[in-house]
């Protein structure tokens, strides 16, 4: 894809530097110009300003661009990761989020490198990290009692730092976030919160979480790694009832949103060919036909299926892209990982509005979180007021 480098030598400067970005013209991206060769010269970090560009860099400059420095720039690596929560619970909503990660020195046609590798510095697996790092990882291996939510909400946070998202409540971060109007629009009455609660950071300090985001921007800046966007679909009972109903399966609701991030990375990053990987749940092998017809007319090549994982390459034009459906895979991708944590970050905020609504209407019923086992046990006791309140049982309880 063409890609069009904008320079400009300042007049007053002893050093003999420029002002270099690249400028996409199919959309806002810019590569990170740092320990590129230029003509046989490493081009150095410097200090961001505002010269003219909406993001530049100050570098070394000696008149004239190499061939190598061009194709060094046109390395761009898209790196996507799609994974849900909530997808067995009575109560609650269903979330199925994305992350995107955008590596400017990476060839795309290597295999993904491992984010955990690169960003060592500040990011681990384990939440009991004696560097204080942060983690990332299957949200359900950070999420127990003892924790809270304290190391999914930093990590979670922290990365949204990156790309400029900040909010002060879940409101804020549900605005931000939003994969449509549906997830952005709270209509029912226990997720409703005139004042935006809760209030986020809800586990951390504001100095903790300042320490996390400037380790984080400092480590990815290094490695030339940004995060492209998250984006999360908040299905709520009763879309979701609606849905299901529709389609006659939980599993054909819960692909019509990862099909629509699939269809979101296509169109933004499509000429970069990038890699998408979504976590795979039940037993389903071939994705094939799903893929064809949602891609349309998108040539679809099929890269294996085996039971732990499927592969497919979809090519229109100048866009390519990879699609790798696997078993267990926020465990070995970190944008999946990030993914399940933004999902599984929002979903318990947002029953916790769910417990309030409760803890007023019924205050002797112990609280759930809607799934399954408990989740009968709070059925049974909020049964009566359920008439009593005029609620209706389809915007509440989700039918499987």
């Amino acid at each position: 894809m063409p890609i069009r480098l904008l320079a400009r030598q300042p007049r007053r400067s002893k050093a003999k530097k420029a002002i270099l970005a690249l400028n996409y013209p199919a959309g806002p991206d810019f590569c990170l110009i740092s320990r590129i060769r230029l003509n046989h010269r490493h081009i150095e970090k410097g200090r961001s300003g505002n010269h003219g560009f909406d993001r530049a860099y100050i570098v070394p400059y000696s008149g004239k661009l190499s061939l190598q420095f061009l194709r060094e720039c046109k390395r761009l690596f898209v790196y996507a990761g799609i994974d849900e929560a909530g997808y067995g619970p009575m109560f609650g909503p269903l979330v199925v989020a994305r992350s995107i990660f955008v590596l400017d020195r990476h060839d795309p046609v290597l295999e993904p490198p491992s984010l955990w590798t690169l960003l060592r510095s500040s990011v681990c697996k384990k939440p009991a990290d004696k560097k204080k790092r942060l983690a990332v990882n299957d949200s359900k291996l950070l999420y127990k009692p003892a924790w809270s939510l304290k190391h999914i909400e930093r990590g979670v946070l922290s990365f949204l730092s990156t790309s400029g998202v900040s909010a002060k409540n879940l409101n804020g971060l549900l605005e931000n976030l939003a994969y449509d109007s549906l997830s952005r629009e709270i209509k029912l009455d226990w997720y409703l919160s005139p004042g935006g609660e809760p209030r986020i950071p809800l586990f951390l300090s504001p100095t903790q979480l300042q320490q996390s985001k400037e380790r984080l921007n400092k480590a990815m800046f290094s490695n030339a790694v940004r995060l492209g966007d998250i984006k999360a679909a908040l299905v709520f009972e009763d879309r979701f009832n609606q849905m299901v109903r529709s389609n006659r399966s939980k599993a054909a609701c819960a692909w019509t949103f990862v099909s629509g991030h699939l269809k979101s990375v296509w169109r933004q990053y499509g000429h970069h060919h990038p890699l998408a990987v979504v976590d795979r749940q039940g037993g389903r092998r071939n994705y094939k036909d799903l893929l064809a017809s949602d891609f349309f007319p998108a040539e679809l090549e099929i890269l294996y299926e085996n039971p732990q994982k499927s592969g497919y390459r979809l090519i229109h034009g100048t866009r390519q892209m990879h699609v790798l459906i696997q078993v267990g895979s926020e465990k070995q991708h970190l944008p999946v990982a990030l993914a399940s944590m933004a999902a599984k970050y929002l979903r318990e905020l947002l029953m916790m509005r769910f417990q309030d609504f409760w803890s007023v209407q019924a205050p002797e019923v112990k609280p759930t979180y809607g799934y399954f086992g408990d989740g009968r046990r709070f059925l049974k006791e909020i049964r009566p007021l359920i008439d009593e309140l005029k609620i209706d049982p389809e915007k509440l309880i989700r039918c499987c």
